[in-house]
């Protein structure tokens, strides 16, 4: 934990000169969306940074409200980062269901692009650390269930058009986006340099033709 602590340091210092409050606010938020992705794993994972969500009703006392989205992420076998001990994240014998973990890796990067959803009411799935089921229809998809958020993010779904920030993807906040990419690919390159490390995903085009990628 130490050594993530460090890594989340250095990479607050490489982001530049902010003001103090913007800058507590991306400390902020950087230490609460990453502080649990120090462990490091080889094997199966659900990748949903490009998963697209559809909205969970649940009811409560203050009425029916949406908090939660299943997000349709791809199942992946490599190194990932993500909350817990690998052992806890390995797949457990559960009868006719494989259980995993949603985690971070770079893999989606040079394939895919970034979706900016700047605006403030931008509704998106944080799936980091979250449940999931791979499909026993296709084990290359796992449905995992998310916490929603409001506010600006960063997805590789939605086909670099704009007008997919309207729909339910998992995504991250820029800060987090960021912060995520720079900590693992520096782990990768210092603890296993045989794995190709690939740089961040590059940005949507500002303006994008119906059906362009």
């Amino acid at each position: 934990m130490a050594s993530f602590r460090m890594s989340l340091l250095l990479l607050v210092a490489m982001m530049g000169p902010m003001a103090a409050g913007a800058a507590s606010r991306n400390v902020g938020d950087l230490a609460g969306q990453m502080k649990r992705a120090a462990q490091f794993c080889d094997g199966s994972y659900a990748l949903c940074i490009k998963a697209a969500c559809t909205p969970i009703a649940s009811r409560g006392k203050g009425g029916t409200s949406i908090d939660s989205a299943l997000c349709s992420c791809d199942v992946v076998k490599g190194w990932s980062m993500g909350p817990g001990s690998c052992a806890a994240r390995a797949p457990p014998p559960n009868g006719n269901y494989t259980i995993l973990i949603s985690a971070y890796s770079n893999m989606f990067n040079a394939t895919s692009k970034t979706l900016s959803c700047s605006s403030t009411d931008t509704v998106w799935a944080s799936c980091y650390g979250a449940p999931c089921v791979v499909d026993a229809k296709d084990p290359n998809k796992a449905n995992c269930t998310c916490p929603v958020k409001q506010g600006a993010a960063n997805t590789l779904g939605g086909d670099c058009q704009q007008s997919a920030c309207g729909s339910i993807w998992s995504a991250a906040t820029p800060q987090a986006d960021a912060g995520a990419n720079a900590i693992f690919a520096a782990y990768m390159k210092k603890n296993n340099p045989t794995v190709p490390s690939l740089p961040p995903a590059a940005a949507c085009p500002a303006t994008t033709a119906p059906g362009a990628r």
